[in-house]
C-alpha cells in the first residue's frame, strides 16, 4: 500500500487502496477528518466531504500522506483528467495549448485538483508532494499522450512563485483576475517547448 516515503515517519497511500481494504467507510472518513488546513478551507472541505465520492465515481484519484506514528493525514494531492474551457482565452493561447487549432472550445488535460499540507505538518513538503503528483501524471502521459498539466493556483504571489519554480506558467492575465476579484489563476506545465505569445 505504500507508494512513496517522504521519510520513515510518513507514507503515501492511495485513497482507493484504503477504500478497497477497509471494511468500513466510516473508518476511512474518520482518517480523512484528521486533516485540517486553516489557510485553505477548500482543500480541507474537499478531503472531508468530496474525495470519497470522487474516488468511487472515478472522477479523480487522491493520494494521502499519513504520519505513521499518529495515523493522521498530514498532506495530500488529487489528480484527474479534465477539460479546459477556452472561452476566456485569446486565439494564440488556445492554439498554443491545443497544438494546432485556435477555434476549439474545450482542451483535455491532466489536472492537479488539490495539493496541500495540514496545519499539523511542520515540514516543507510542498515541492516533494508536487513532484510525486507530476511523476504519477508523467507515467500516464507516456502511455496516453496529453499536452499539459493544469492547476488552479490560489492567486497569491507565494503560491504562484512556487508553481513557477516547478515549471508552471500562467495562461491567464493576473491583473485582469485581480480586477475581477478572482481568487485563483490557471497555470500549466506543458509537455512541449515554448510559451504563449
Amino acid at each position: 500500500m505504500t507508494r512513496v516515503e517522504f521519510d520513515k515517519s510518513y507514507s503515501c497511500i492511495k485513497l482507493a487502496d484504503l477504500l478497497s481494504q477497509s471494511n468500513s467507510k466510516t473508518k476511512v472518513k474518520k482518517l480523512l477528518q484528521t486533516f485540517s488546513c486553516s489557510k485553505n478551507e477548500d482543500l480541507e472541505n474537499f478531503l472531508h466531504h468530496k474525495s470519497i465520492l470522487f474516488e468511487q465515481h472515478f472522477r479523480s484519484r487522491t493520494f494521502l500522506y499519513i504520519n505513521n506514528a499518529t495515523k493522521e493525514v498530514i498532506a495530500y494531492y488529487t489528480i484527474s483528467i479534465s477539460s479546459l474551457l477556452t472561452e476566456n482565452l485569446d486565439t494564440k493561447t488556445i492554439q498554443f495549448l491545443d497544438g494546432y487549432k485556435d477555434d476549439i472550445e474545450v482542451i483535455p488535460h491532466y489536472l492537479i485538483g488539490q495539493l496541500g499540507k495540514s496545519d499539523t505538518c511542520d515540514h516543507k513538503i510542498g515541492a516533494f508532494i508536487l513532484a510525486d503528483a507530476l511523476n504519477t501524471i508523467d507515467k500516464c502521459q507516456e502511455k496516453l499522450g496529453g499536452r499539459f498539466i493544469a492547476v488552479d493556483a490560489v492567486n497569491k504571489t507565494k503560491i504562484i512563485e512556487f508553481y513557477k519554480e516547478n515549471s508552471f506558467i500562467e495562461i491567464e492575465d493576473i491583473d485582469t483576475l485581480i480586477a475581477n476579484k478572482v481568487d485563483s489563476i490557471k497555470m500549466i506545465k506543458p509537455y512541449f517547448k515554448g510559451k504563449p505569445d
